[in-house]
């Protein structure tokens, strides 16, 4: 009795596990970056097999400049879908053969007439990516410098490698997402340690300043600028 007991109890796990995972495969999920450098007035999927047009995603405020939003997909035979959008200048461009798939996908501004000649697509099937440009003005060298995702708590290689030097830079590339927050931080030769918690997605210059003083503490002065040192 205890053996078929626990034959059941194996078959009822494995059934349920397999149940969930093909549930997952029927969903998949598009995640859209508004890289059009505008804002998305209109949004939609619509069936190349019955002609049936979704909701306007972009809502009614409209999905703002570098703006993010995750549309799922349903599979089903036959399934193609056509993406379309329509910007606040009047820009309108359509992705007609969207398999199902799970991918990032950048809406594009409008094409120049160089595209045009390309045959360039109004999307790419990437993520944006952005460039943190970080210089060392601690006055030592930096040993420890780490990028960690505050969603995943998942840190990075250290970036300062063998030791970045004082007055010396470093590019840091980060890949967006929903819900991008990272914290950069750093550890310097003497021991000072210093983090930024709050770094969102955008492509800016970053000056590592030195330890604080009791007057930057009483400030609240942040161990970061968003600037690079002035060339000497």
């Amino acid at each position: 009795m205890k053996k078929l007991f626990s034959l059941l109890l194996a078959l009822s796990l494995v059934l349920a596990c397999a149940f969930a995972l093909a549930e997952e495969n029927e969903i998949c999920t598009y995640t859209l970056f508004n890289e059009t450098g505008e804002k998305i007035t209109e949004l939609y999927v619509t069936d190349n097999l019955t002609g049936e047009k979704s909701e306007n995603y972009a809502g009614e405020e409209g999905l703002k400049k570098g703006g993010i939003i995750e549309i799922n997909g349903t599979n089903k035979e036959g399934y193609v879908i056509t993406l379309s959008f329509k910007t606040e200048s009047g820009y309108e461009a359509a992705f007609e053969t969207l398999h199902f798939e799970t991918v990032p996908i950048s809406l594009l501004p409008a094409k120049t007439e160089a595209d045009a000649t390309t045959g360039a697509t109004p999307i790419s099937f990437f993520a944006p990516v952005c460039t943190y440009t970080v210089y060392n003005t601690t006055g030592e060298k930096v040993t420890g410098l780490y990028v960690t995702d505050n969603l995943t708590g998942e840190k990075g290689e250290n970036l300062a490698g063998e030791g970045l030097e004082d007055g010396a830079s470093v590019e840091i590339n980060g890949t967006n997402k929903p819900g991008y927050v990272i914290t950069l931080s750093f550890t310097t030769e003497s021991g000072y340690e210093a983090a930024f918690e709050t770094l969102h997605f955008e492509t800016v210059p970053i000056s590592l300043l030195p330890a604080k003083t009791d007057a930057d503490a009483t400030t609240g002065a942040t161990p970061i600028a968003f600037s690079a040192p002035e060339a000497k």
